[in-house]
């Protein structure tokens, strides 16, 4: 099914987030200081049952990211930025993460760290487990291959179950720097957690997926997930996050509408992720 297969909804969220939430980030270098103040890193792994699911902050002493010099800080349009004569980092008071080039950077047309794609996927993955990632909610680890180069994204996951709004995307150079990356991973609250658990664990049995499906409406009969959903980092609203049951309704004349949720109870869920 397409619904989630994450490619097409992770990656056009990552073009949007570039493209909107991040407007301004870029900007010319600036003279060279030590990189001091980090955020620190989840230290543990919350995917136990019962327990949240442990979210990782960006640490910029940690960052593989392609300033061209010693970056320094600015603070501006309400989140801190690092910036290089070659690119700049900028990291909200969510935690979300977003570094870019400026044009015309020399790191930007530098060939890919590795040709391997299993290698570049496992050299990524080990860039965010320094942040605090942890392999358990790793679901898998998708390959971009543009003008740009290759750039891996990870798609997260506890116990099968999607987090969807959850990034973590780079593209390394052959230098091992990175030219492009971005990075939310918030902690997701235990009762969440457990709802969604339950709510997948319900409809893996026949009959109670035949009496829940009953309860929606005839466009939402089709091939459906159970989904985490939470808040984007540039939210201006207090950090929410919810479980849902996720189907793509039948195709219009004009190509697929929007995916259509619902809570446990079947009730349509309108919040907009």
């Amino acid at each position: 099914m397409s619904l989630y297969t994450r490619r097409g909804t992770l990656w056009a969220m990552k073009r949007a987030w570039s493209a909107l939430a991040w407007i301004g980030l870029a900007s010319a270098g600036c003279s060279g200081s030590t990189i001091h103040g980090s955020a620190s890193a989840a230290n543990v792994t919350g995917c136990d049952v019962g327990a949240s699911v442990a979210g990782a902050a960006y640490d910029i002493t940690k960052s593989r990211f392609a300033f061209g010099s010693t970056p320094s800080e600015d603070d501006a349009y309400g989140f801190v930025r690092w910036v290089g004569v070659d690119g700049v980092v900028g990291i909200e008071r969510s935690g979300g993460e977003l570094g870019i080039l400026n044009a015309g950077a020399p790191e930007a047309s530098l060939p890919d760290w590795s040709a391997d794609t299993t290698a570049l996927s496992s050299h990524v993955t080990a860039y965010f487990a320094t942040f605090g990632v942890s392999s358990c909610q790793i679901g898998d680890a998708q390959i971009d291959s543009g003008s740009d180069g290759r750039t891996v994204l990870l798609a997260r996951s506890v116990d099968g179950i999607t987090v969807a709004e959850s990034l973590a995307y780079a593209r390394f150079d052959n230098q091992d720097q990175s030219t492009s990356e971005g990075f939310y991973w918030p902690t997701i609250p235990a009762d969440v957690v457990t709802s969604a658990r339950a709510f997948q664990a319900m409809l893996a049995d026949p009959t109670e997926l035949a009496a829940y499906k009953a309860k929606l409406p005839a466009d939402a009969q089709g091939d459906g997930l159970v989904i985490l959903h939470h808040t984007s980092s540039s939210s201006t609203a207090p950090f929410s996050a919810a479980a849902t049951y996720d189907v793509e309704p039948p195709a219009s004349p004009l190509g697929l509408g929007s995916t259509l949720s619902f809570d446990a109870a079947g009730n349509p869920v309108s919040a907009s992720w």
